[in-house]
């Protein structure tokens, strides 16, 4: 996909300064992080990212977002979603699935919510493996239980989605990274064509310099940092790991980061992970993308 040029409007550059405002005052003690199993303060990252900030900044800058829990809000999409295949498949098959399949996938019928696992991690392939194995598991014929699961399937109009909704000004945080020099990527397990609508729905294509979604051919699911995948973002962007920022929700995302040798990951709040979990791999923890920002201004000022 080529570079969309954009120009750069005085009120984004008046947000800029906002923003590096409030990175001044940033409450440093909800900031966490943890790099190879240790924890320490963000403000000793920041004087470790000091000594090598002048070679880095050299050099193109990139960063990469998750969509679904870091851009858009994971459980307004895929609940609705998920509860719709369920009833489907009970439809075609009178068996008793919906709580079964809630639980193959980590979800939570009750509240809602999407918690770590298939549902919030995996690709569609993967989803759809896993159900037809515990239709044949009930007593359906393999192939038999793959036509129904096909039948029952569908990812291809964002109609049959939930509330596509942002997780705050995606856009204005977006013309924010551009405008001091960062490439932009989103990296999802999602389907492409589910992800290109919904970029498109949210007017944010047009600053987003490539796209690696789960269904793209030879891509290998997260945390796995192959050429498909993570080499693949930085081989296409002629940039360097260590100058790669990796943002999401979830263990994958942070693992990716691990693996790829990107310069830091940052795991946010608004997704499937809860605090705990990302802290096991991130370098470090915020409530969503807008802090993720003050991260990113401080580390590049």
């Amino acid at each position: 996909m080529n570079k969309v040029q954009r120009l750069i409007n005085p009120l984004h550059l008046e947000g800029l300064h906002h923003e590096a405002d409030m990175m001044r005052n940033v409450d440093v003690h909800r900031v966490l992080y943890q790099t190879c199993g240790h924890q320490a303060s963000v403000l000793a990252k920041s004087r470790s990212c000091q000594q090598h900030k002048d070679e880095s900044d050299r050099n193109q800058r990139l960063v990469i977002f998750d969509k679904d829990g870091t851009l858009v809000c994971i459980h307004a999409m895929w609940a609705p979603w998920i509860r719709g295949i369920a009833a489907r498949l009970e439809n075609a098959t009178d068996l008793d699935l919906a709580n079964k399949i809630f639980n193959l996938v980590s979800f939570d019928n009750n509240t809602g919510k999407i918690k770590p696992g298939l549902l919030g991690e995996g690709t569609m392939s993967q989803l759809r493996d896993t159900i037809t194995q515990l239709l044949s598991e009930e007593g359906v014929p393999r192939e038999k239980a793959e036509r129904i699961v096909q039948a029952c399937w569908q990812v291809r109009e964002m109609a049959n989605y939930g509330d596509v909704r942002a997780v705050g000004d995606v856009g204005h945080l977006f013309g924010v990274l551009k405008s001091n020099g960062y490439l932009i990527a989103v990296n999802t397990s999602d389907s492409r064509g589910v992800t290109e609508q919904t970029l498109d729905h949210l007017d944010l294509r047009r600053y987003v310099d490539i796209i690696v979604c789960g269904d793209d051919e030879d891509v290998l699911p997260k945390p796995h940092p192959s050429r498909p995948t993570a080499q693949k973002i930085c081989s296409e962007l002629g940039v360097h790991p260590s100058d790669v920022i990796m943002i999401g929700d979830s263990t994958s995302d942070m693992m990716l980061g691990c693996n790829a040798g990107f310069r830091y990951s940052i795991g946010v709040l608004t997704g499937i992970a809860p605090r705990e979990v990302l802290e096991r791999d991130a370098t470090y923890v915020v409530d969503d993308i807008h802090q993720a920002l003050h991260l990113i201004l401080q580390d590049s000022s």
